[in-house]
């Protein structure tokens, strides 16, 4: 019983963390950090090509361009590690829910499933079926 009840307790705990997909928000804070990463590149690129001298505000936009490039890489990185972290919880809990289902399931139907010959007694409900 005492193992039913931890087993219970750490199914309830691993759901409630593979509930929580952070991974989903760092891959799209890199997606959308990776596409204003291009756009400032963009920008930066035409300055360059447009002036014979960078212009004074040249440099805080291709410092903010490196940034958001380290930043989007960083962001990745850890949505990887994060989403690796996930799949094995959700590996886990469902390994613990078929566990679950197969201790809670009833007798009479894992003595069906094992080959055993049980008789189902008939009632007027299950003769109209």
């Amino acid at each position: 019983m005492h193992d039913r009840a931890a087993m219970e307790e750490e199914l309830s705990t691993l759901a409630a963390a593979a509930r929580q997909r952070r991974s989903v928000d760092l891959f799209l804070r890199a997606a959308v950090e990776g596409f204003c990463w291009a756009v400032l590149t963009g920008i930066c690129a035409k300055l360059l090509w447009d002036s014979p001298v960078p212009p004074l505000f040249f440099w805080p936009l291709a410092l903010l361009d490196l940034l958001l490039l380290w930043d989007a890489l960083r962001s990745y990185r850890e949505g990887r590690t994060n989403l690796r972290r996930e799949l094995r919880l959700e590996a886990r809990v469902r390994a613990l829910r078929r566990i679950h289902e197969a201790r809670t399931s009833r007798p009479s139907a894992v003595r069906r499933a094992s080959g055993s010959r049980v008789s189902t007694p008939t009632t007027p409900s299950s003769l109209a079926a």
